[in-house]
């Protein structure tokens, strides 16, 4: 009895450990340092839309609902299997083509001008994964048709913020973090101008007006996607934003439950 009664002792110190580890190594580190975009509401100076990939749902899609809620033109890249329900309620021309398939993109750039790029392209379970591959697609057909800037959604624990992940994120995308490296370096190097977002832990609750923007490598925390795409919405025409590379998280959400 006393064997047992030790087992399930030391069982439970097991599991208040591992409760513990959890908890504190998930809290969010709020940065001290925050990047706040000028000119954020400034209507853009050219005219010309973003052309959307990944927009048919999560971040890309409040990403196009908040562009559209401002007046622009939506123009949305799109797979042919993909709902685009939600975007053809905003009134988005769609463009049918693959992220795999350059040709695709390339007559997808080909059909008007535009002034940038949006990504939110990636996969966890895709075979092949996309997110080099398709990401690096879009990015040399952005460049040889003159596009200027691509804005690019990435992650922490991509890139410079490796180590700001905690040791259970990290390996659950221990397959995706290299790909999303890789694309960092890919656009840095392209010499297209760029904007790399890296948020957090991503959520889907209404927007709390709490997200904010560091170049802190070290911030580590969460945030919804609402709240992601409007900090989206604010750089995109920013110069301020241009070339940078930032951390997204909302100051609110310490847990991400």
């Amino acid at each position: 009895m006393r064997i047992v009664l030790r087992l399930l002792g030391a069982l439970l110190l097991l599991i208040l450990f591992a409760a513990s580890y959890i908890y504190f190594s998930s809290l969010a580190k709020i940065p001290e340092s925050r990047f706040t975009p000028d000119n954020a509401a400034a209507a853009p100076e050219n005219n010309a839309p973003i052309l959307l990939f990944g927009a048919t749902r999560n971040t890309g899609l409040e990403f196009a609902k908040q562009l559209s809620a401002r007046g622009e033109k939506i123009v949305a890249f799109v797979r042919p299997s993909s709902d685009v329900s939600a975007l053809e309620a905003l009134g988005a021309e769609l463009l049918m083509g693959d992220a795999m398939d350059p040709a695709t993109i390339e007559a997808a750039f080909a059909s008007q001008p535009f002034r940038a790029i949006m990504s939110t392209v990636g996969c966890f379970s895709c075979d092949p994964p996309v997110d080099f591959t398709g990401n690096k697609n879009i990015i040399d057909a952005a460049k040889a048709a003159n596009v200027p800037k691509m804005l690019f959604i990435s992650t922490i624990g991509a890139g410079s913020s490796k180590d700001s992940l905690p040791a259970l994120p990290s390996y659950f995308l221990r397959g995706v973090l290299p790909l999303k490296t890789q694309v960092e370096d890919y656009l840095k190097a392209s010499g297209l101008e760029y904007i790399i977002i890296r948020p957090g832990g991503l959520g889907s609750d209404p927007a709390t007006g709490k997200g904010l923007l560091s170049e802190d490598i070290k911030a580590f925390g969460y945030i919804d996607r609402i709240e992601l795409a409007t900090l989206m919405v604010e750089c995109i025409d920013s110069p301020s934003c241009t070339n940078k590379t930032l951390t997204a998280i909302d100051e609110q959400k310490k847990l991400p439950w």
